[in-house]
């Protein structure tokens, strides 16, 4: 029986890693001197010169055959190559990952040789849908939400572009899955790749890990951060990588180093055996990967995009300058560097659940990131699922919708737009009429229950917050704009953070008082937003005229009619 157990998770692990390439080229290949991988990178049977290909570690180019060597210490267990721009890995069927590399089978002591194939393609115009924190775990009926409402929006928004023959492909920011329940739920990394086939996912998905993507089961030593990442590895390869789409060169990171030490107040779930801690910082190896990787892109004018999963840079007071890099301060400098010739680098992060656009030429005092942009992405799962289990909207911890951030480039013009799973793009603000508001938070017995329990929160129905109105943008960075007027008048629109009433009607209270969560703590402060703007009209009951414009000058307008009732749904 034992036997059969053990064929049984050998065929498993096969099945796991199947996906990777494993292409066998008719091209004759010969490895240098020394080498211990070896192979050919081709397009419709010829050869293709100056592909990059990587162990992790070494770093080289395929010569005028098509053909690399690398002598390498197989330390990563994997090859693989950097897709050249104007070509496509290979995905096979339903199944949307890139087979961009390849798993190593012998020793250190064997040569092996491993094949790449390629499709060429014009994506020069190209779209980038960026999502994170998916976090499906088979619980709250997440599945099945990501399936009927995720999904068919993204399909129809996405329709527009393929329509027109316009290339697409998804970068996902981490958190794609949720380590605390990998055991009690029975579904884990492996099984999100699975997923994305019996979805039918509309584009390649090239993925990077977040702290939750790593195996709780994984006891803390010295190599716990490796040895947590082997299932993210079966399913998905390389936790780090790159890759070149059209005129831009795309780099995913993964950013998180995994502790899992012990701690007795630790979530205690099937399988666990640690905290699941984890800190924001790249290794050593990855840093000097990425050096190499970067000396292969001559054309400093090209477009530098970076995937991770914790941001990296962000203000300080999340509103405005200074800016504050959140790796270790003995990284921050090497990894800045780095990108030092660069015109332009993007960096796509995820892991807070909400939208933040951080602009490094906004600090003066630190011009060596005048170059860097930073976009951290709502989460697809808002609240990890909780408030669409809960009946109510998709939202995140501020209020803002879940969804995704959509990149139009055009060679090396990049522009964005946040895509809310149940608005349009044309939808990027909500507005409250704080009376009503305010009549809600006196008149509703939960909230006045919730707010007895955490009086911390911010109570509404005080008449400080009275006839006001209060709008949410949902991706608002410091070189938008936002007009009010009231009947033809303009309004004084001051900007400050502040909590947003439609969270805590739709996930606070029913968390806390429906499964009897009183004594959370995270519930006890407040939790505000930074992109929250207050007018004061002169009457409670007149129709003001809002307009927010874009860093691209696109102009996004409601008509908000007063007085406006708070509710659950409200638009």
């Amino acid at each position: 029986m034992k036997k059969i157990l053990t064929l049984i998770a050998m065929l498993c692990l096969a099945i796991s890693v199947s996906a990777q390439s494993s292409f066998t080229s008719t091209l004759k290949a010969k490895p240098a001197k020394g080498a211990t991988i070896y192979g050919t990178v081709e397009c419709d049977g010829k050869p293709l010169a100056g592909v990059v290909v990587s162990d992790g570690y070494q770093v080289v180019k395929t010569n005028k055959s098509g053909v690399y060597s690398i002598t390498s210490e197989k330390k990563n267990g994997y090859v693989f190559i950097s897709i050249p721009s104007g070509y496509e890995a290979i995905t096979e069927g339903n199944d949307v990952v890139p087979q961009l590399w390849a798993v190593l089978t012998a020793d250190i002591t064997t040569v092996e040789r491993h094949d790449f194939n390629l499709r060429q393609v014009d994506n020069d115009n190209h779209v980038i849908v960026a999502v994170a924190d998916i976090h499906l775990a088979n619980k709250l009926n997440d599945v099945a939400t990501f399936t009927n409402s995720f999904i068919p929006s993204l399909k129809a928004e996405l329709e527009q572009y393929k329509s027109a023959g316009i290339h697409v492909y998804t970068l996902c920011m981490g958190d794609s899955s949720f380590d605390t329940y990998w055991y009690d739920y029975l579904y884990d990394i492996r099984d999100f790749r699975n997923t994305l086939k019996d979805v039918e996912y509309p584009t390649p998905f090239f993925n990077t890990m977040g702290n939750h993507d790593n195996d709780g089961a994984t006891p803390c030593d010295e190599n716990t951060d490796w040895n947590a990442s082997a299932k993210y590895r079966q399913a998905f390869g390389p936790t780090y990588y790159s890759f070149n789409i059209g005129k831009v060169h795309y780099i995913m990171l993964d950013d998180q180093i995994y502790h899992n030490e012990p701690r007795p107040d630790a979530k205690k779930g099937k399988g666990l055996v640690g905290s699941r801690n984890h800190t924001t910082a790249l290794t050593r190896a990855q840093l000097d990967w990425l050096r190499k990787d970067l000396e292969t892109v001559t054309d400093k004018s090209t477009p530098i995009v970076i995937g991770v999963h914790s941001p990296i840079f962000r203000y300080k007071d999340y509103m405005n300058a200074p800016v504050d890099c959140r790796l270790p301060a003995e990284q921050r400098d090497e990894f800045v560097s780095l990108f030092k010739d660069f015109a332009t680098v993007h960096i796509l992060s995820g892991h807070t659940h909400r939208n933040r656009c951080c602009y490094g030429r906004d600090d003066a005092a630190q011009p060596d990131i005048a170059n860097f942009t930073e976009h951290t992405v709502a989460a697809v799962s808002g609240t990890r699922w909780h408030t669409s289990a809960f009946g109510g909207p998709q939202i995140a911890v501020t209020g803002e919708p879940a969804g995704c951030k959509i990149f139009n480039i055009n060679e090396r013009d990049i522009k964005w737009y946040f895509k809310a799973t149940e608005f349009s793009a044309d939808n990027q603000f909500r507005c409250f009429d704080m009376n009503g508001v305010a009549d809600f938070y006196q008149n509703s017995g939960p909230m006045r229950v919730f707010l007895d329990h955490f009086p911390k929160r911010t109570d509404y129905s005080k008449e400080k917050f009275r006839n006001k109105v209060m709008i949410h943008v949902w991706d608002w960075a410091n070189d938008w704009k936002i007009e009010v007027t009231e009947n033809g008048t303009p309004l004084a629109v001051t900007r400050a953070k502040a909590e947003n009433p439609q969270y805590v009607l739709s996930y606070e209270i029913p968390k806390r008082l429906w499964f009897f969560d009183l004594n959370s703590s995270s519930s006890k402060k407040k939790i505000r937003h930074p992109h929250m703007f207050h007018v004061t009209p002169s009457s409670p009951t007149s129709t003001l005229e809002v307009t927010v414009t874009d860093c691209f000058g696109n102009k996004f307008h409601q008509t908000m009619e007063r007085p406006k009732p708070f509710h659950l749904h409200m638009k």
